[in-house]
């Protein structure tokens, strides 16, 4: 399988090139405003857990007891929704605690701190979005090279994944990346290419599951439900609406750290610059609009990277994957109003081969049948790669 990216012309995206960047976008980057949003509501019918939860931070039955009334009153409501009205339902729960118990002095500032330790708990554990690079699995859907590719003037890359997997560059790959002091979050080498969903609606995960379980009293009885739950929560991070479905998205997921373990959890624009493998880049795309001028520059660029994946390849003692790399002019047919892909050159172990010929064919249809050759120890082998 191979998935596209498409890139705007210009020398921001030749530089994006040069350096084999992925810049992985927050949530508040994308340009659909629920893209990434988790569905966690406080169910209905919960006033015992909201009990547990409030009294086990107060320490006062009475006061826990109206508090969890109210918030159950309200229910369901989501992490985010509840966060963001907090201070207006604090009032109410205020009120409700004034007109029902005799409230000193003392008792009003302790309630004031009180109220804060909910709100600090509730934001402590509210849900992540994590950090994303957008792909798609279709190379000829017109509006993606309208959107995307700046009305056809831009380019697409191909990329090849291994088993499922874009990897980092094995020389610039990022381990960890610092959160805060004494917090550092582990990477891996890879990243596993993701397929979007899309539906409308989505099920209402219970958000008493994201708190500690000393606060609400739940926990997962095996470790498969554990899983299941996690799963969940990955599925509608992977879920758009309908509307967005003519993308064919897939996307490459940085999760984002968990807040609570230091109180901080975002990255830092830098820390989401990461750096991809060229060596799983097998081919271009050009737009049908695209300035001669631009498809030079980026053609000296791809060149002296082949040029430089190729050299000294038979000495390298890792295992490495090689694929031939295509070029691609996209065609909008004036008749069926359609983008059409063709072939424009294809550069097989450092050589272009000559269109036509009997050689040609062969790579070519090796190429679009995923197929590569696999080097290690200067030893060549032509077995299916993942």
């Amino acid at each position: 399988m191979h998935v596209y990216r498409y890139r705007s012309p210009g020398l921001l995206s030749q530089k994006g090139l040069i350096y084999d960047e992925w810049y992985f976008a927050s949530r508040e980057e994308l340009n659909d405003p629920i893209d990434m949003q988790s569905k966690f509501e406080f169910p209905k019918d919960s006033k015992s857990t909201w009990f547990r939860v409030i009294e086990s931070l107060w320490q006062n039955e009475v006061w826990s007891e109206l508090a969890a009334r109210y918030f159950n009153s309200i229910c369901p409501i989501s992490v985010e929704q509840l966060l963001e009205e907090y201070d207006q339902h604090s009032v109410k729960v205020a009120e409700s605690i004034f007109k029902n118990s005799v409230i000193n002095m003392a008792d009003l500032q302790k309630f004031g701190e009180l109220q804060k330790q909910l709100k600090a708990l509730l934001s402590l554990y509210a849900p992540s979005a994590g950090y994303s690079v957008s792909l798609s699995t279709c190379n000829n859907e017109m509006l993606m090279w309208s959107h995307y590719a700046s009305s056809h003037t831009g380019y697409c890359l191909i990329y090849r994944p291994i088993n499922g997997y874009l990897y980092q560059c094995p020389s610039r790959g990022k381990d960890r990346v610092s959160i805060s002091k004494g917090h550092t979050s582990l990477i891996g080498n890879k990243f596993k290419v993701e397929e979007i969903e899309y539906d409308n609606q989505l099920e209402a995960i219970d958000a008493f599951y994201l708190l500690p379980s000393y606060n609400t009293g739940y926990k997962f009885e095996t470790e498969e439900e554990r899983l299941g739950f996690h799963a969940k929560i990955q599925s509608q991070l992977l879920t758009k609406n309908k509307c967005w479905a003519y993308e064919q998205e897939a996307r490459l997921m940085l999760p984002q750290p968990n807040k609570y373990i230091s109180r901080e959890s975002s990255l830092t624009n830098f820390q989401r610059l990461f750096h991809y493998d060229f060596s799983q880049v097998v081919g271009i795309i050009f737009g049908a609009r695209m300035k001669e001028n631009e498809k030079l520059a980026i053609k000296e660029i791809i060149n002296a990277k082949l040029e430089k994946r190729f050299r000294d390849l038979g000495g390298k003692s890792t295992k490495t994957h090689v694929f031939d790399f295509l070029y691609q002019q996209a065609e909008i047919c004036s008749s069926s109003r359609v983008v059409r892909i063709s072939d424009k050159g294809l550069i097989s172990m450092g050589t272009h081969l000559t269109i036509g010929s009997e050689y040609y064919e062969r790579q070519l249809k090796a190429w679009k049948e995923f197929k590569g050759v696999t080097v290690e120890a200067g030893r060549y082998s032509y077995d299916a790669i993942p």
